[in-house]
Order: C-alpha cells, then sequence, then structure tokens
C-alpha cells in the first residue's frame, strides 16, 4: 500500500500491520481529524502515548487517520478505523503505540509542512572560537 520503502532522509514513517506496510503522514488535515476524533490536543495525545495511555480506539483512529493521509491509492484511503484497531491488537499495542507516538511528536515538533512532508533541514554552521 505504501508504493515504495520509508525514506528516512525524507522523513516518511511507516507502520506494519498484517503483512502490509503503511505510509504514516501527519499532515494538517489527518492531525485536526485526530484531534476530532479522540477529543485531545496533538500535544495531549504526545503525552498519553509516551507514557502508554492510549486507548485501542484512540490507536485505531490515529493510524488510520494517518495512513488515508500517506495513502497512494484507494484501498489506503478506505481503510477503517475499527479494523485497523483489530491490527493494531494483533501486532502488538505496545511497538504501534510507540511509533504512533513517535508520528505525533514529530508532527507538533514544527518540522512538517501542512501536507505532512517533512521540512528541509537547516543546513548546519559550524562556527570555531577563535584563538587569541
Amino acid at each position: 500500500m505504501s508504493g515504495g520503502a520509508a525514506i528516512a532522509e525524507r522523513g516518511e514513517h511507516m507502520l506494519d500491520l498484517a503483512g502490509v506496510s503503511y505510509r504514516l503522514r501527519p499532515s494538517h488535515q489527518a492531525m485536526r481529524a485526530i484531534e476530532a476524533k479522540t477529543e485531545r490536543s496533538s500535544l495531549e495525545l504526545v503525552r498519553m502515548g509516551n507514557v502508554g495511555a492510549l486507548s485501542l480506539d484512540q490507536l485505531g483512529a490515529i493510524a488510520a487517520e494517518l495512513i488515508r493521509a500517506g495513502a497512494e491509492d484507494e484501498m489506503g484511503r478506505a481503510v477503517h478505523t475499527d479494523r485497523i484497531g483489530e491490527l493494531i491488537y494483533e501486532q502488538g499495542v505496545a511497538g504501534v503505540t510507540f511509533r504512533l507516538t513517535a508520528v505525533l511528536a514529530d508532527a507538533v515538533s514544527g518540522g512538517r509542512k501542512a501536507s505532512g512532508e517533512a521540512k528541509a533541514a537547516a543546513a548546519a554552521t559550524t562556527e570555531t572560537a577563535g584563538a587569541a
């Protein structure tokens, strides 16, 4: 469903469920939908994820919205929240919680465009202390 492997340099996130790799894209639209469906702010969801307090329903909603935003085909855009929740349960809640929390943290850090694509990394500058 992903149309290819995630490329770390492009800041892509992937989630494997039942042998299918899904691209997760934290777009502005997806994040707003996640907040609406979970009735929690993005920052609150990150905090909840960090302490393992996300429910199966919340995990399903988060994953489904991120999958829809990253989908390249109709099948990916048509994922059902309840089914994704079941697949998360089967895959293992702890590992999926870690992955989704990382995506949410990435989204709230300011490193994303509204489309969900990673912003270009700022050029690193090296300053050396002058010798006296």
